[in-house]
């Protein structure tokens, strides 16, 4: 059921008016019910630890009230924020200080951190695991017939699950083997990148060295047809000693071409 806290704050958000101040009747509603919140739950917390909680009927009624009564905290926390938001935003009209706003907000934001603790041992993953596996307890306990349900199934599910689990190695294997020769692939191609590479620039290097060498012949030829030129308005003459100059210059040509092709 729905406390008249939550009644008196909805009517406040319209009818609240600088001599009309719900606030510390809220305040003490609040106040009584979280101490209540905290009885319940010592009691809660005991039942849960001493009990098997699928068999006691006193810890599923309290579990149930516990969880009620923090909803409906949560909601008339709510509810008191919003009318200080209301306050704030409307000062004019209400006769407030700044201290009495901030401890207003400081008493939701304390009652709301309380709540929340006790909401979160109420659902912790523990709390879950406790509930459970005394359900599991109670299932257990309910035949033999159903113990042998709950084996069958679990062989079942175990063999599902080791199936799966070859499965998903051998598909591990399988990738790795791929992963490996995409590998070995990949550094054979950059073995034949790099070879590929270095005889290009060899090729170059060659193709460089054959224009040298053209470039080398082409002027030796030029030397060479300027000197027969030479040789031939010298071998008109007579002169022996011309003739002998025309030998050895011959030879001397001879010699540096076989050099430049030798070289």
């Amino acid at each position: 059921p729905t406390r008249p806290t939550s009644t008196l704050w909805c009517q406040s958000n319209t009818m609240l008016s600088a001599s009309s101040d719900p606030y510390y009747v809220a305040k003490d509603e609040v106040v009584s019910a979280i101490k209540k919140v905290q009885g319940m739950h010592e009691d809660w917390k005991r039942l849960l630890n001493s009990e098997n909680t699928a068999r006691s009927q006193r810890f599923q009624e309290l579990h149930a009230e516990l969880s009620g009564e923090l909803r409906q905290l949560d909601m008339d926390l709510q509810d008191i924020s919003a009318t200080i938001s209301m306050v704030e935003g409307n000062r004019g009209a209400f006769q407030m200080d700044d201290a009495e706003i901030a401890s207003r907000k400081r008493f939701v934001s304390d009652t709301r951190k309380t709540v929340r603790e006790i909401q979160d041992n109420v659902t912790s993953r523990q709390t879950i695991s406790k509930l459970e596996s005394d359900k599991r307890q109670v299932l257990q306990a309910s035949g033999s017939s159903n113990r042998s349900r709950d084996e069958r199934q679990g062989r079942i599910a175990k063999d599902n699950q080791d199936f799966l689990d070859r499965q998903k190695q051998t598909q591990m294997q399988i990738i790795s083997q791929q992963d490996e020769d995409l590998s070995e692939l990949s550094a054979s191609a950059q073995r034949l990148g790099n070879t590929a590479q270095i005889i290009n620039t060899e090729l170059k290097e060659q193709q460089k060295m054959l224009e040298e060498l053209d470039e080398d012949i082409d002027k030796e030829t030029e030397k060479l047809n300027f000197v027969m030129k030479r040789m031939g308005r010298l071998l008109k003459t007579s002169d022996n000693k011309q003739l002998c100059l025309i030998i050895g210059l011959s030879l001397l040509m001879a010699f540096l071409i076989f050099l430049v092709i030798n070289t």
